[in-house]
């Protein structure tokens, strides 16, 4: 299957506008459509990306890159992905033990910055304000 195949069917199972996609990937809705029908390649650390946000192996997208992307022969940069997080590993179970918080999140994720910053706050408060309790 083709890369732009498996990203079309990747956001379609997920029941995802290209809009919505495209929000949470922080591009053109067009951008999206142009990688899904095949008109434009995205680079390697924007099938990472997909990948990541997907949640499948990178493998699964990136292999098709080598096919897609032209041979070149003259010495180049490698670019090499963030070591792993610890954290983000135990964030992700969180999300898939509790759809609601990744459903919540994702729409915070699309609100305007000004409303996406205060939710932050107002959370981060809420912590604060529970963890100052529990030690009286």
């Amino acid at each position: 299957m083709s890369l732009s195949n498996k990203l079309r069917k990747l956001r379609d199972s997920r029941n995802w506008s290209q809009q919505t996609l495209a929000d949470m990937m922080n591009m053109d809705r067009s951008t999206v459509s142009r990688y899904e029908t095949g008109r434009s390649i995205p680079n390697y650390q924007t099938v990472v990306r997909f990948a990541d946000l997907y949640q499948v192996d990178k493998e699964y997208l990136v292999g098709e890159l080598d096919q897609l992307l032209p041979k070149v022969e003259e010495p180049g940069y490698i670019t090499k992905e963030n070591p792993p997080d610890h954290d983000l590993g135990i964030i992700l179970h969180l999300l898939q033990q509790e759809p609601e918080l990744k459903k919540n999140l994702l729409d915070i994720h699309l609100m305007p910055a000004k409303r996406r910053a205060f939710f932050i706050e107002l959370i981060t408060y809420q912590i604060k304000a529970i963890k100052k309790h529990k030690n009286i």
